[in-house]
């Protein structure tokens, strides 16, 4: 009852500093709960397309000499993933073309150390994506595995992530994706188990 007292307390104080309703608010305080709890990674439900855009940007991060994999080496890999993959089409199509998504990312990107480190660890929003978002989102959708897609839905949902604020300064936010996501997947003729046929 204390717990749920406090909760309450923090949720309203939440909404008087930002101005938002109850369930945005109490959403924000559970996503910095979770954000600081340590975050273990693991592909088991991952495709291997995710996991290979996963692949790609630890490679970006290697390359721009940065010594954590951000939310913004994970935008970057869902861009290198020409091979079909629905976020990439999606971000090719919305945001005009895959270009502009990846000057805004050089603009916002941090200046690399001076030297290149071998070992990239996940940041902790990075981690948060991959160990919690992206499974979610998955759920959410209905479907049995993460794909790219998951991992973009994911990156737009935690809103104080450098790769959330650099889709949302192009135009792109959360529903119109997650419609054209599940739009998409429906037409190729891939089935949520929210599926139903009637």
């Amino acid at each position: 009852m204390v717990k749920d007292s406090a909760r309450k307390k923090a949720i309203r104080e939440h909404m008087a500093n930002t101005g938002k309703s109850y369930t945005d608010a109490a959403r924000d305080l559970d996503q910095q709960a979770d954000a600081r709890q340590p975050q273990v990674v693991t592909f088991d439900w991952f495709s291997s397309q995710a996991r290979h855009v996963v692949d790609l940007a630890r490679e970006h991060a290697r390359t721009h000499r940065h010594s954590a994999l951000g939310t913004e080496h994970l935008l970057l890999g869902l861009l290198d993933d020409g091979a079909g993959g629905l976020a990439f089409e999606i971000l090719d199509d919305l945001a005009g073309s895959v270009e502009a998504v990846e000057s805004a990312i050089t603009t916002a990107m941090p200046q690399g150390e001076t030297s290149a480190s071998q070992e990239v660890a996940f940041s902790d929003h990075a981690a948060f994506v991959l160990a919690k978002g992206a499974p979610r989102q998955a759920n959410k959708t209905g479907h049995g595995y993460v794909g790219s897609e998951h991992i973009l839905l994911a990156l737009l949902a935690v809103h104080d992530c450098r790769a959330c604020q650099i889709l949302t300064s192009l135009g792109i936010s959360y529903n119109p994706i997650r419609t054209e996501i599940v739009d998409r997947l429906k037409a190729m003729g891939v089935l949520s188990r929210y599926h139903n046929p009637r």
